[in-house]
């Protein structure tokens, strides 16, 4: 226990007490004094795939730069579905993903799928450009909708649906520390 208050920097062997008390009461800890870990710390590692502008698209280069655990449970199928991206900028600041907004440099968890329903946000793919917007549709045309405070930013009508690609569905968001 001393080795512990040490290494803790706590004033008080008790504290240490206190702290392994509450872990075995949690069952985090058993008598032995080994560590528990239950199913549920278990998590699958998606991989973080690049940047998508939230704003103007811009030329889109998926390459696996790390793997983000996240809670398996929180996901529908296989993790194998599921990629994030960081976004870049602010054109979905407004938007409600899980009751949060989709801010500048917040890494955005995308379910794999080549359709959306009107009204989900979505990664879109606009010829090598990619971006993310609420998919809309107004006289008859597909609309990629911004959410924003932010009035520079604009729909993107599609008049052609052969050069937009649905990539992804927006299912989760990561707030970025600090923000």
């Amino acid at each position: 226990m001393d080795e512990v208050r040490e290494s803790l920097d706590y004033g008080s062997v008790s504290a240490v007490q206190r702290h392994t008390d509450a872990l075995k009461e949690k069952g985090y800890l058993d008598n032995n004094r080994d560590l528990v870990l239950p199913d549920s710390v278990a998590t699958a590692q998606i991989p973080l795939v690049g940047n998508v502008a939230a704003g103007t698209p811009f030329l889109a280069v998926e390459n696996i730069e790390a793997y983000i655990a996240y809670d398996p449970t929180s996901l529908k199928g296989s993790p194998d579905d599921y990629f994030f991206l960081r976004a870049v900028g602010n054109s979905m600041n407004n938007a409600s993903v899980s009751g949060q907004s989709i801010d500048d440099g917040d890494y955005v968890l995308v379910k794999k799928n080549t359709t959306a329903d009107f009204g989900e946000r979505i990664v879109a793919l606009i010829g090598d450009d990619a971006t993310i917007k609420k998919l809309d549709k107004k006289d008859n045309h597909v609309v990629l909708t911004p959410e924003t405070t932010d009035s520079k930013n604009k729909p993107i009508f599609i008049l052609n649906e052969e050069d937009f690609l649905i990539q992804g569905v927006v299912v989760g968001v990561i707030k970025e520390k600090g923000t």
